[in-house]
């Protein structure tokens, strides 16, 4: 049939069609505590529609600790970088009034949380291929947010800050990390084994808990130009042997 391409043919146009996007959407690294002590905590404060985020090393703090934890790099550019030891300090809070909003499946959502963290290297100083670590000094990653959320039924929930919600911008001393679109940060904590439940009384804010858990963060990466080289010369084939098809069958 005139203009009508062969399955294999069809099949390459479509995948490099599908790799064409300027951008990838991806978790690109992740952390885990080193304890299953609680390590977060959401502290209702006063007056009692606000309140603060924080990471803790007792369920007794008050104001953000430096926890241990494992961090690693996902992506496969920087898969070397696994199982990191860093401090972790989250220091976030609620400092406009917002109530929690009891949702229908009986979960409670506390609002309009914004702040910090950080991902500080804590082992020995180490140059891992192209990359140096240096002890108690390399940010592997760090941002400031707005706009994120704690949701959570029971003894367990998360905190997150989706992009269309919210702001997060990222920092971070590996430079690979520069690749990342701005615009499209997200991260997700995981709030496990929480003491006491997630539950808030009409027009107040959620009232505390301390919880267990690790999390992700997810971005979008601009291919390298060597990428963009790739794509192009991969379009310019398609289209020759388009065209040679359409020749051999006019």
């Amino acid at each position: 049939m005139p203009g009508r391409l062969p399955p294999a043919l069809a099949a390459v146009a479509i995948g490099l069609s599908v790799t064409a996007s300027p951008v990838q959407a991806a978790v690109f690294a992740q952390f885990a505590p080193v304890s299953s002590a609680a390590d977060f905590s959401w502290i209702r404060g006063a007056p009692d529609t606000e309140g603060s985020f924080i990471s803790i090393v007792n369920a007794s703090d008050t104001t953000a600790q430096a926890v241990a934890t494992s961090f690693s790099f996902i992506t496969p550019s920087l898969s070397a970088l696994a199982f990191l030891p860093a401090n972790f300090v989250l220091d976030a809070a609620v400092t406009t009034p917002s109530p929690a909003v009891n949702n229908a499946d009986g979960s409670f959502t506390q609002p309009n949380i914004h702040g910090t963290f950080s991902f500080t290297y804590t082992g020995p100083t180490q140059t891992i291929g192209a990359i140096t670590l240096t002890q108690n000094l390399t940010n592997l990653l760090s941002g400031v947010f707005s706009g994120a959320y704690v949701r959570g039924i029971g003894g367990s929930g998360s905190a997150n800050l989706a992009v269309t919600l919210g702001t997060l911008s990222y920092a971070s001393d590996i430079a690979a990390i520069a690749g990342l679109r701005p615009g499209a940060e997200e991260f997700a904590f995981n709030l496990l084994s929480a003491k006491a439940q997630f539950v808030a009384q009409g027009g107040k804010a959620m009232t505390g808990i301390t919880a267990n858990g690790g999390g992700n963060f997810s971005g979008q990466f601009v291919p390298e130009p060597a990428a963009w080289g790739l794509m192009i010369a991969g379009f310019g084939m398609a289209g020759a042997l388009i065209r040679r098809r359409r020749a051999a069958f006019p």
